[in-house]
């Protein structure tokens, strides 16, 4: 999307645009770092892994399902945005690598304290994010309105049985 289709949008000027941003990279990097700001408090729970894992994932996603629902034109334009644009693209990786280097990080401890088989967690890791990523921007923009626990139950569920093998608590 360029400068101009953005601000005919907005019912701005292109001149508008720049009082605020040197260009679309600095636009996407002030909006990555908004989203990171919202999420990770969210998150944190997961990330800290002081608690049942259960738990902890269905608490952090959620926050994360709420910004998400939030924000998902956004999320979607960011995630589309990053696949033409090589500057927008760094940026939005900036916000899938924080992701997760932070969920491998409770990875390796889980593998550490017994508590999940050996497997690689920055592999899984990655690959957990993407997934989610990709499922809460395709569902939320198919049907904005579908019901958050249908969504949290299937990403905790993937998750869980994904890291231990298991069922979630209660599902």
């Amino acid at each position: 999307m360029t400068v101009d289709e953005l601000m005919a949008r907005t019912g701005l000027s292109r001149p508008s645009f720049y009082e605020y941003f040197n260009d679309r990279y600095d636009l996407a990097m002030k909006l990555v770092e908004k989203m990171l700001a919202e999420m990770f408090p969210m998150s944190d729970r997961w990330f800290s892994g002081k608690g049942d894992p259960g738990e902890d994932l269905a608490h952090g996603f959620e926050g994360l399902i709420a910004v998400y629902r939030e924000h998902r034109h956004l999320m979607r334009a960011l995630a589309d945005a990053a696949i033409q644009d090589r500057r927008v693209a760094s940026a939005y990786e900036l916000f899938l690598d924080r992701m997760t280097q932070s969920t491998a990080r409770r990875i390796r401890a889980e593998v550490r304290a017994g508590r999940t088989a050996p497997l690689d967690p920055d592999e899984v890791s990655r690959a957990l994010i993407l997934m989610s990523e990709r499922y809460l921007n395709d569902k939320l923009e198919r049907d904005a309105n579908i019901d958050s626990s249908v969504l949290l139950g299937t990403l905790v569920t993937i998750w869980m049985r994904v890291l231990y093998g298991t069922r979630p608590t209660g599902a």
